[in-house]
């Protein structure tokens, strides 16, 4: 239905556009004397009337579909990408899937979710373009005669059933684009193992077609055969909805964002310190005391929703419930329940001393009740998440909150341990391994598989104590160079890059506790220092290259995303500071590209542009004049 809806009001924009038109001055109607030519793998602007006869100018949204090597594809492909040279003019109505061949109804289903939304990109592509008051479909016409005849006919065929998105999906496909004999038609064959794979194939499909504003019409390249799959399994965005309540249609525009770019991950960082939004069926009073307001709660509607939501665009929630620090508002009841203290230091002043940023609090590992109370939530979530990969957090664990309650104190004294940094450590480990058996017991999926941010306890001295690699995929946070990263995959552990030197997103504001220039992780982190930082790389420079080749074929370094924590973001800015800066993660983490980033600059820029076009507030990279006078603002 929200298809439907989409489509009827982009018709209804048409239709005002047309009544408009008639209204317009003459001047509004002029073309542009400019076109474009690909010369040099670039699309160069030059006046319509100079275009020698050898040459064809186009829009410049056409002349980027095919000029270099991947044209405007982004992320680029891994294995084949050929793509003609000329282009096939057609109307949106006229892309017909003829063959949809899925081995289930649940595949089915999707695959006709996903058809729909590419029926939405091309209706998008033309009603920005409408709303200058052009009629995009001039019916009484003898061009729109022409060009009506032309047909782009889809076939997709999905080997096998599966519909739940995994580390070990193959997400490749095989994308091929002929024009007939007849001139007047497409054929496009997709194939595809997995229904992710071909959801893949429909948005690269979708990149290899523009609205001409010259014909009023859409163009797709003449040729195309591309043969794809993505170099890491794992690839994601961070998104923290704790410190700042985002609302569901804000979190369902990023998942919009990640499909555009074959992003895979959406680590959901729900909960923490500051706020409880997520609605427990099983410990209400969690949401009744740490919801910002009650109109600022997830509820298993919600959550459920957005889960399909993302399915249908190629992208698995990966929920967190971080723990045992990063927890306090939302857990104060304990004694007025007759419970106890399930967390301590909540909101205790001065933060300084108990945590790394207000407000504090970290729950109790010596109140049996707490335990509880943290089975239940991890059942309610997985009654509603997928069961086989679960973020536990588990990073910056304070010490001095831990020391400064009588009661854990005491229960350390009476069980023979001094109040060394050791002996809390060892109570932490000790949490970890009672949290990590509730919630193996609370999953349905035997092979369930916990995620853990890097802290003392994924360290040398710790980690193979109390974190078991079976167990535990480890995410590193800390800077690319720090060498506990090659000390993790030689010792087998499965990792996830999110070092904060290159894909904190909330990096270069200023600072928010105590003044100051720039906040701790300062400075920003551009577009281009996103694309340049190869997990790959850095292990292999820590190693060699072939340790790193051995690594990835075993399955050790699955990835990373992008983390967007929001002590200063919220759902009126997230949208201008994870995009296009995510797209150049999609490329790094999909391509694994051996060039640097000026070599993607141009497609970037393009693909900033189609962020747009598709209703992204994406930043904008450089001035127009970049964008249609390609390659001349290098430095």
């Amino acid at each position: 239905m929200m298809f439907l809806v989409k489509l009827l009001s982009v018709f209804i924009s048409f239709t005002i556009c047309q009544q408009v038109a008639s209204k317009l001055p003459p001047s509004h109607f002029q073309k542009s004397p400019w076109t474009w030519v690909c010369r040099e793998r670039k699309c160069t602007k030059l006046d319509s009337t100079q275009v020698p006869p050898t040459e064809t100018g186009h829009p410049l949204n056409v002349c980027k579909l095919n000029c270099g090597e991947y044209g405007s594809l982004l992320p680029k492909p891994t294995i084949k990408t050929e793509i003609g040279a000329g282009f096939v003019p057609f109307y949106p109505n006229n892309v017909k899937f003829e063959k949809l061949e899925g081995p289930s109804p649940r595949t089915k289903r999707l695959l006709n979710a996903s058809v729909d939304i590419f029926k939405s990109y091309m209706l998008q592509s033309v009603s920005r373009y409408a709303e200058d008051g052009e009629d995009p479909f001039p019916e009484n016409s003898t061009e729109y005669d022409r060009l009506s005849k032309n047909i782009v006919k889809v076939s997709i065929a999905i080997a096998h059933p599966f519909d739940k998105l995994t580390l070990n999906t193959d997400e490749g496909y095989l994308l091929s684009v002929q024009q007939q004999e007849d001139g007047a038609t497409v054929i496009v064959t997709i194939q595809a193992n997995t229904y992710f794979g071909a959801r893949h194939a429909l948005e690269t499909l979708s990149q290899l077609i523009a609205y001409d504003d010259s014909k009023n019409c859409l163009q797709i390249v003449d040729r195309a055969l591309i043969q794809d799959k993505p170099i890491f399994r794992y690839r994601g965005i961070l998104l923290d909805t704790s410190r700042n309540f985002i609302p569901v249609p804000k979190l369902r525009r990023l998942i919009d964002g990640m499909s555009y770019s074959k992003l895979n991950m959406f680590h959901w960082h729900i909960t923490d310190t500051h706020s409880f939004p997520l609605y427990s069926k099983s410990v209400p009073q969690l949401t009744k005391y740490g919801a910002y307001s009650p109109k600022q709660i997830y509820t298993i509607e919600d959550i459920a929703g957005l889960i399909d939501y993302a399915t249908i665009r190629g992208v698995k929630i990966v929920a967190e419930f971080d723990a045992p620090a990063h927890v306090g508002n939302g857990w104060q009841f304990g004694p007025s329940a007759g419970k106890g203290e399930l967390a301590v230091c909540i909101n205790q002043e001065p933060w300084t001393e108990y945590c790394v940023e207000p407000p504090c609090g970290q729950l109790n590992p010596v109140n049996e009740e707490m335990y509880k109370i943290l089975s239940e939530v991890y059942k309610d979530m997985l009654d509603v998440f997928d069961n086989d990969v679960f973020h536990m957090g588990g990073d910056e664990v304070n010490v001095k909150c831990w020391n400064s309650s009588s009661t854990i104190t005491q229960y350390l004294t009476n069980h023979g341990k001094d109040l060394s940094q050791e002996s809390f450590v060892e109570l932490w480990g000790q949490f970890q391994i009672r949290a990590l058996k509730l919630l193996k017991a609370r999953s349905k999926d035997a092979n369930m598989t916990a995620i853990m941010w890097t802290s003392d306890l994924t360290t040398k001295e710790h980690i193979k104590q109390y974190l078991d690699k079976k167990d535990y995929i480890i995410q590193i946070w800390s800077e690319g160079r720090d060498p506990i990263i090659p000390y993790l995959i030689n010792e087998g552990y499965r990792v996830i890059f999110s070092n904060y030197d290159a894909w904190y997103f909330d990096c270069g504001y200023g600072g928010w506790v105590g003044g100051g220039p720039n906040n701790w992780c300062s400075p920003y982190k551009g577009w281009q220092q996103v694309y340049g930082n190869s997990p790959i790389d850095i292990y292999a420079n820590a190693t060699s290259q072939a340790d790193a080749n051995q690594a990835m074929k075993q399955g050790l370094i699955l990835g990373g995303e992008v983390a967007m924590w929001t002590e200063q973001a919220d759902g009126s800015s997230i949208e201008s500071k994870i995009w296009p800066r995510a797209a150049a993660l999609g490329e790094r983490l999909w391509s694994n590209p051996t060039t640097d980033w000026s070599a993607a600059e141009i497609r970037m820029v393009a693909n900033r542009q189609r962020l747009v076009d598709r209703g992204l507030d994406a930043d904008q990279l450089q001035p127009e004049w970049c964008r249609q006078n390609e390659g001349l603002c290098h430095a």
